[in-house]
């Protein structure tokens, strides 16, 4: 009686490990840092999809260091005041419009007046959506706004990979926008380009 006992013990117990072993090897995580088990994707951490960094000079033929000089400028006085060169060098660097960042930060925060409580309380430049939520709500809050125009960068780059498709025009039905966002967009843009 008690050799079977330990016998049943012994099958379980065996059962238990093989099973646990094939399990585990069915676990793959990928470089999006994604987990991947029983063929369902489960996200398991907050990592972003990083492009590699290329570090250019010029963006469509402008110079970078020009390009950030116009931001500045423009966002003097501002709460982006100091982000002119972040979001020109981040852009450029992942192949995405500066211009473009920047137009639809300005649309999305209203910082060239005062910027919106999203931006002042959770740094989040666009409205974007997401978890932990900002006062408990459905927009994301991040810890350092650096991040969220990182976020802004890669969201567009990963669904708009040609230059050329990154317009507002191209794009506004992406984030959910309407018309009027893509001429209050096109309308930041040509300012931030004209400034000298």
């Amino acid at each position: 009686m008690r050799r079977s006992i330990i016998l049943i013990v012994l099958l379980i117990f065996n059962f238990f490990i093989f099973y646990g072993i094939k399990e585990f090897n069915k676990v793959i995580v990928d470089k999006d840092m994604m987990v991947y088990f029983k063929e369902k994707p489960v996200v398991i951490e907050s990592e972003k999809i990083e492009y590699l960094d290329e570090i250019v000079e010029e963006y469509n033929g402008e110079k970078i260091e020009k390009i950030a000089e116009k931001m500045n400028k423009y966002f003097a006085k501002t709460s982006l005041e100091e982000y002119g060169e972040y979001i020109t060098k981040t852009s450029a660097y992942k192949k995405v419009d500066p211009y473009l960042v920047a137009g639809i930060i300005l649309e999305s925060t209203t910082c060239k007046y005062d910027c919106s409580i999203l931006f002042k309380e959770c740094n989040n430049v666009y409205m974007e959506k997401g978890d932990p939520g900002c006062f408990g709500g459905s927009y994301k809050k991040y810890d350092k706004i650096d991040d969220s125009i990182l976020d802004l960068v890669l969201n567009i780059r990963k669904n708009f990979d040609d230059p050329k498709d990154q317009t507002p025009v191209n794009i506004y039905k992406h984030f959910n926008k309407n018309k009027t966002w893509v001429f209050r967009v096109d309308k930041y843009i040509e300012n931030l380009k004209r400034v000298k």
